[in-house]
């Protein structure tokens, strides 16, 4: 990294960060027992590398005038990561429990490699304020581009917004044993593009046809459509410390709401495949969380504190698109889709079950 202050307020700062991961595993399986018995052994080989890079620019500045202080961040980011495997197996071990290298067998098996990419680029800004240790204000803005999403689909936008009030600090707050009271509310959104890489696109196996032609198998339908998952947070809580911190915490209420939940949607066998990626509709967690922590004993030489979080929350999928409502259950209340061993219904959980009625083994 490297810093350079200018202007006497501003602050430039350069980061990048190269991470490289190697792992290489060998396996043997004894000839002797089950399924390799009929083998007479099998040794596997992989060897895995991941590449992180990461680079970073951020423009700082910061200023305190009289009872203000004023805090704004520029930046911008991009981030790459590859990922390449190789892997080989061979049957007929000769010398097993010496031997866990290709080499010490003779019948080739399957064999592999491949390799992967996911970019993310972001650009952002970021900016505090603060009125004599007292009010607190921050705004947030960001825009991400994932590779994970099909080009007219990779850009999402984020934003926040949260205020404080440490009503402590107040002239006409007499309360001898409160030490910190603060109160708080924000607002904000988040991207998720948590889904494996090329989603968008169909993929497809090599294959032989007949031992020497070549052909491609539909292994995975793709989605061009499936963009950002978006979560909008609202929380407003209040935070406290008592009798000299004896006793200390906070509770927070919580509104998490993902719109174009990213979900991996069954489907019907005789389209050719099994499932798809998309973005099926809304979902809301809503709830409270309450962390408490009290020092039991605290003496010069000697503290002892317990500490406890509790959080209560309700899961619901509040809008599905139309085109998931195409299946009704047996009792005829819900309308949804079956996904697996869940039943997708407006008004429910995500993680309903709708299984048959199960009395045991006849």
């Amino acid at each position: 990294y490297a810093t350079a202050d200018f202007l006497k307020y501003f602050k430039f700062t350069v980061n990048g960060s190269v991470y490289v991961t190697e792992n290489r595993m060998n396996t043997a399986y004894d000839p002797w027992y089950g399924y390799n018995a009929l083998t007479k052994g099998y040794v596997w080989v992989g060897h895995y590398r991941t590449t992180d890079t990461n680079y970073q620019q951020l423009l700082n500045f910061n200023h305190v005038i009289g009872l203000h202080s004023i805090d704004v961040l520029l930046g911008h980011e991009y981030s790459m990561q590859s990922q390449t495997s190789l892997s080989a197996d061979k049957k007929n071990v000769a010398l097993y429990g010496t031997n866990t290298e290709l080499s010490g067998a003779i019948i080739n098996g399957d064999m592999g490699s491949d390799i992967s990419k996911y970019n993310v680029e972001g650009f952002f800004m970021r900016a505090q304020y603060d009125y004599d240790n007292r009010y607190f204000g921050s705004v947030s803005f960001r825009r991400d581009g994932s590779s994970r999403f099909a080009p007219g689909h990779r850009w999402g936008n984020f934003w926040s917004a949260g205020v404080a009030w440490l009503i402590d600090k107040e002239s006409w707050f007499n309360a001898p044993w409160v030490d910190m009271l603060k109160v708080k509310a924000s607002y904000g959104s988040q991207g998720n593009d948590g889904i494996s890489e090329y989603l968008y696109t169909d993929y497809y196996t090599i294959a032989s046809a007949g031992g020497t032609s070549v052909t491609q198998n539909l292994a995975r339908k793709g989605n061009p459509d499936i963009t950002w998952e978006t979560n909008a947070n609202l929380n407003v809580g209040v935070e406290f410390g008592l009798w000299n911190n004896r006793l200390s915490g906070g509770i927070d209420f919580f509104n998490r709401k993902t719109t174009d939940m990213l979900f991996q949607m069954a489907t019907p066998y005789e389209s050719g495949y099994t499932s798809i990626w998309t973005n099926i509709g809304d979902m809301v967690n809503r709830g409270v969380e309450i962390e408490l922590r009290a020092d039991l004993i605290r003496t010069k030489d000697i503290v002892w504190d317990f500490s406890v979080n509790m959080t209560h929350y309700k899961n619901k999928l509040v809008k599905l698109p139309e085109q998931y409502k195409n299946n009704t259950t047996s009792d005829g209340k819900h309308v949804g889709r079956i996904s697996g061993s869940y039943f997708l219904t407006e008004g429910e959980s995500v993680f309903s079950f709708y299984l048959p009625t199960y009395a045991g083994v006849d």
